[in-house]
Order: structure tokens, then C-alpha cells, then sequence
């Protein structure tokens, strides 16, 4: 399959209890606004994605 053709996964910022924000994909949330310790393990912390993180389509939410 064609790079330009493979759909590419949404993510969104959300922050924890503790204020820590993390990317993540917007399919493993059940509500943006309150994202549960089991579905954080699905994300990446945000610092980690550094110069990287204009390469990942992420959402206003």
C-alpha cells in the first residue's frame, strides 16, 4: 500500500491528575477530557515525542 493512501491515526493531547500531558490516540479514550490510568498506557508522554511531534497528526479537542 501507497505511504500517501494509509490512513493515519488521530491523536489528542490530555493531561493527567497530576497535570502531565500526553499524546494519545484518540481511538483508546472514552472521553478526552478524563483519560484513566488504563487507557494512558496506550499514550506517550508528551517530552518523550520531542522534535517529533510535527509528524503526528493530532486533534484540537
Amino acid at each position: 500500500m501507497n505511504k500517501e493512501n494509509t490512513p493515519k491515526e488521530t491523536y489528542v493531547r490530555v493531561k493527567d491528575k497530576a497535570g502531565n500531558e500526553f499524546i494519545c490516540p484518540i481511538d483508546a479514550l472514552t472521553n478526552v477530557d478524563e483519560a484513566t490510568e488504563e487507557q494512558l498506557d496506550e499514550c506517550v508522554d508528551n517530552g518523550v515525542t520531542g522534535r517529533f511531534a510535527g509528524n503526528i497528526p493530532i486533534q484540537d479537542s
